[in-house]
C-alpha cells in the first residue's frame, strides 16, 4: 500500500478467488447480485458505479473486489480526505471515493474526472444518503444496492458461516460451527458496524471458544466482555418454567373469555330474542361459532400437551410448508391473502417433524389473524433452518407480537394487546427442539417473524 500527501492510497489487488467470494451469495443478495454483471461490464466503458452500501459492508472491500472481478489491469486507488486529488492519478486506475459528504469543490473535481473518463470511478455512499443532484444524475447509470445486515436477518446465518470459512482459510483449518443459541443471539444485535462488525465478533468468539463450536456465551457485542453479552430475545427459557406455564394458562383464559362474553351478552337478552327470529338466528350462529372456537383452543392445548419429548431427524422444509399452506388455503382465499414464496433448494432443519409442523401450523393460524385482507404474506426459507414470514399488520398486531420478546407477565388478561395463544404455543414447541421464534420490527406497518431451527448438517 502506498500513500502520498494528497490522500491518494494505492491498494493491492485482491486475488480472484477472494473477490469471487465477496461478490457472491450470501455476502451479496437480491438486486446487488442481479446487477453485478452490469457493474463488472461498466469498467470497459469507464461508466461509474455507485455502491449504495453501509461503510461496514465493507464498502472499500466491495470496491476492491469489483475492481478484480472486472479484470482491471491498472492499480486500485482510494481517495481520502474532503478534497480528493483527481489529478496525476496512475494510468488506467480504478478510483474508489466516498461521495456521501463531498464538499462543493470535491463534487466539481469528481464531475471533471467523470468527464475526462481517465479512470474508472467506483463511488460509495450509505444506502439512504442524499447526493447532490448533479452527482446523483451522473452516478445513476449503474447502482449496486447492498442492504444493511440488520435488514437481512434471514441471511445472517449464511453470512456468518461464510465469514467463519474465510477466517478458517486464513488459519489453515476447519471452520467452527455456530450453536443454535449463538445464531439466535446474533439475530438480536442491531449490527451498526454491519458485516465488518460481524466478522470481528465471530473472530473474537472463536478465540474465546477455543474449540469447534461457538456458543452464545462466547459472543460479545460493542466491546462488552462475552460474559455480559446482551440477553438473547430468541433464546429458550428453562423447560417447565412456572412463569411460562402461568402465562400459557392466562392466555388460554383470555381467548376463552372472548366468545363466552359474546354468548353471555346474548343470553342476557333472551326475553327480547324470543320474539325476533332474525336475532334468534344470529344468537344461534354466534353461540355455535364461540363454542367451536373454545373447542378448537382446548384441542390445540391438548395436542401441545401430547407432543412429548422430541425425536430429532432431518426435515425438508419445502414439502412441510407446502402441506401446511394447503391446510390453510380456504382461510387464505376467504381473506384474499396472497402468499409469495421464495424457495431455496434443499432447505432443511433438524427437529421432531410433528413438533415443527405443530409450531408452524400455529404460526400460520396466528399470522392469518393479524394480516389484513388483500395483503401479501411473504414466506422465505434458507438452508440454515430459518423460515421468515413477513406481512403488513395493524398497530394492534405489532403490539401483540412485541410480547413474543417481552418478559412473562408483560400484559394482563384484559389487555387488548395480549399475545394470541397460538404464538406462545408455537414458540414453546420450537424451543423444545432447540429452535426459537423472534420478531423483527420494520419501518411502517411491516412485521417479520423469524423461525430458527438447528440447521441440518
Amino acid at each position: 500500500m502506498r500513500t502520498d500527501e494528497r490522500g491518494v492510497v494505492v491498494l493491492p489487488t485482491l486475488p480472484a478467488a477472494t473477490a469471487a467470494d465477496i461478490l457472491s451469495a450470501p455476502r451479496l443478495a437480491g438486486d446487488a447480485l442481479a446487477r453485478l454483471p452490469l457493474a463488472e461490464g461498466a469498467a470497459r466503458l469507464r461508466v461509474p458505479v455507485l455502491l449504495r452500501a453501509p461503510a461496514g459492508a465493507p464498502r472499500l472491500l466491495l470496491a476492491r473486489a469489483l475492481h478484480t472481478a472486472a479484470g482491471r489491469s491498472g492499480p486500485f486507488v482510494a481517495l481520502t480526505g474532503r478534497r480528493p486529488a483527481f489529478t496525476s492519478l496512475p494510468a488506467d486506475a480504478t478510483v474508489a471515493i466516498d461521495v456521501g459528504q463531498l464538499p462543493p469543490e470535491g463534487v466539481v473535481a469528481l464531475e471533471a474526472a467523470l468527464d475526462d473518463a481517465a479512470a474508472w470511478v467506483i463511488a460509495g455512499s450509505e444506502p439512504d444518503a442524499v447526493l447532490p443532484s448533479s452527482l446523483a444524475a451522473r452516478l445513476a447509470a449503474v447502482v449496486l444496492p447492498v442492504a444493511p445486515l440488520h435488514t437481512r436477518l434471514a441471511e445472517l446465518p449464511a453470512v456468518a458461516e461464510s465469514l467463519l470459512v474465510a477466517l478458517a482459510r486464513r488459519a489453515g483449518g476447519p471452520a467452527p460451527r455456530l450453536s443454535p443459541d449463538a445464531l439466535a443471539s446474533l439475530a438480536t444485535h442491531a449490527w451498526p458496524g454491519d458485516v465488518a462488525e460481524l466478522e470481528v465478533t465471530l473472530a473474537r468468539a472463536w478465540l474465546i471458544a477455543g474449540g469447534d463450536t461457538i456458543g452464545a456465551e462466547h459472543l460479545a457485542f460493542g466491546g462488552e466482555p462475552a460474559a455480559t453479552a446482551p440477553v438473547n430475545a430468541f433464546a429458550a427459557p428453562a423447560p417447565a418454567h412456572a412463569a411460562e406455564l402461568e402465562l400459557l394458562l392466562a392466555e388460554l383464559a383470555h381467548e376463552v373469555r372472548n366468545p363466552l362474553v359474546t354468548i353471555k351478552t346474548f343470553a342476557d337478552h333472551l326475553p327480547e330474542l324470543m320474539n325476533d327470529a332474525a336475532l334468534r338466528e344470529r344468537f344461534a350462529a354466534l353461540a355455535n361459532e364461540g363454542i367451536a372456537r373454545i373447542d378448537g383452543l382446548l384441542e390445540n392445548v391438548i395436542e401441545f400437551a401430547r407432543l412429548g419429548a422430541p425425536r430429532t431427524e432431518t426435515i425438508e422444509l419445502g414439502p412441510l410448508l407446502d402441506r401446511l399452506l394447503a391446510e390453510v388455503e380456504p382461510a387464505l382465499t376467504e381473506r384474499a391473502v396472497r402468499v409469495r414464496r421464495e424457495r431455496v433448494e434443499h432447505a432443511r432443519c433438524m427437529g421432531d417433524p410433528s413438533h415443527v409442523a405443530y409450531a408452524l401450523r400455529n404460526l400460520f393460524a396466528g399470522v392469518l389473524r393479524e394480516v389484513p385482507p388483500r395483503e401479501d404474506l411473504a414466506i422465505e426459507t434458507n438452508a440454515n433452518g430459518v423460515v421468515t414470514l413477513r406481512f403488513a399488520g395493524s398497530a394492534q398486531a405489532t403490539a401483540h407480537l412485541k410480547h413474543l420478546t417481552g418478559p412473562p407477565g408483560g400484559a394482563a388478561v384484559g389487555d387488548p394487546t395480549f399475545l394470541p395463544l397460538v404464538f406462545r404455543l408455537a414458540r414453546q414447541a420450537l424451543e423444545r427442539n432447540g429452535g426459537a421464534l423472534g420478531v423483527v420490527p420494520e419501518a411502517g406497518a411491516a412485521t417479520t417473524l423469524v423461525v430458527r431451527l438447528p440447521a441440518a448438517g
